[in-house]
């Protein structure tokens, strides 16, 4: 467990093997999605076969998602919310 908001934590793992899934919950209507994504786009810590799920508001975009390497596998949408489980485009 480390005691650290998310961009801070990931930069402390960089380096680290990669994560088979990472899960987010942000707080909606912040766009931290989009800065913790934007952070993976880059980072060893996202391999080809990395699922990450992110919980958000059903109003929540996610159109930058190609622009950063990314693409939504599949959409679970719920009665407030949807799980989006995003993976990397195939090279």
């Amino acid at each position: 467990v480390l005691k650290a908001d998310a961009a801070s934590a990931l930069r402390m793992l960089e380096g680290e093997k990669p994560f088979d899934c990472i899960f987010m919950d942000p707080p909606y209507g912040n766009e931290i999605e989009k800065e913790i994504l934007e952070y993976l786009s880059h980072s060893k810590l996202v391999s080809q076969d990395t699922i990450i799920i992110v919980e958000a508001d059903l109003k929540t975009s996610f159109d930058y998602l190609e622009d950063l390497g990314f693409q939504i596998m599949k959409y679970k949408k719920y009665k407030t919310n949807a799980h989006v489980f995003i993976e990397r485009k195939e090279l």
